[in-house]
């Protein structure tokens, strides 16, 4: 679909995610240990939410392509999901700048895995 370069640290926080969320589609609630994905409702560029729960959502393909072309209805969902006053910090956190530290990431979910 995309070919979109991963780094060790997103990897491994996709790996936690999606175990965490057990494998269930967010959205539509099919569960398919292999076939979930990891969509960032603030993109990937944004350094400052990339690897923070709240921004991120284990849908399936169907539910993350839906999402990907319509936009809109993700934001209304996602405004359902974290309500609406965690909506807007999130769009604070997303448009705060921050330098990458995959270090930093990395021993968070050491931390969080044990």
């Amino acid at each position: 679909m995309f070919n979109i370069k991963r780094r060790k640290a997103d990897i491994e926080y996709s790996k936690w995610l999606r175990k965490e969320r057990e494998y269930i589609c967010e959205k539509c609630g099919k569960i398919e240990e292999g076939g979930m994905q990891v969509s960032h409702f603030w993109g990937r560029k944004n350094e400052s939410v990339r690897f923070d729960p709240e921004n991120t959502d284990v849908l399936c393909f169907f539910c993350h392509n839906y999402f990907t072309q319509n936009p809109a209805a993700y934001s209304e969902w996602k405004k359902e999901k974290i309500g609406e006053r965690a909506y807007k910090l999130l769009m604070v956190r997303a448009n705060t700048t921050q330098k990458k530290d995959d270090k930093k990431v990395l021993i968070w979910l050491k931390n969080v895995i044990k």
